[in-house]
């Protein structure tokens, strides 16, 4: 008993005869996010915001404490929904492809930048690596 996955094409047969969720839009739903139905622009506009809005690494230092568990599940079914759509939706352009591979690929650090201890993501690699940069600046200077 495993997680049924939809065939190709059947991503378009799910969401047969729905419209878009946002306002005065007539395209034709290709993905759920929050229990409602987007076209494909108006669901990648809609990820690259709130990826945007929780990334960390463009945030003011004393920003509010955020829901990480909130944060993790949006992050998981934004990069789900967005493969599902890539791998199964027949009526893509390679630009929207490409989109939707950034958003899979950001999606993947910011879940990880999530798990990160609560040290900052720069100071992490720099200490990991510090031995490394040393070294490298040695042999320049």
């Amino acid at each position: 008993m495993g997680v049924e996955r939809p065939e190709l094409g059947a991503m378009s047969k799910m969401f047969e005869d729905k419209i878009c969720a946002v306002d005065f839009c007539e395209g034709a739903a290709v993905a759920s996010m929050a229990q409602q139905e987007f076209c494909l622009d108006h669901f990648i506009d809609l990820c690259y915001e709130n990826l945007q809005r929780i990334d960390p690494r463009g945030q003011k230092v004393d920003r509010m404490p955020l829901d990480l568990a909130s944060l993790r599940a949006f992050i998981e079914e934004c990069s789900r929904r967005a493969l599902d759509v890539a791998l199964h939706h027949e009526d893509i352009t390679n630009l929207q492809r490409g989109r939707l591979l950034d958003i899979l690929l950001w999606a993947g650090e910011l879940f990880l930048l999530l798990r990160a201890p609560t040290r900052g993501f720069a100071d992490s690699i720099l200490e990991e690596h510090d031995a490394v940069l040393t070294r490298l600046a040695a042999r320049h200077y």
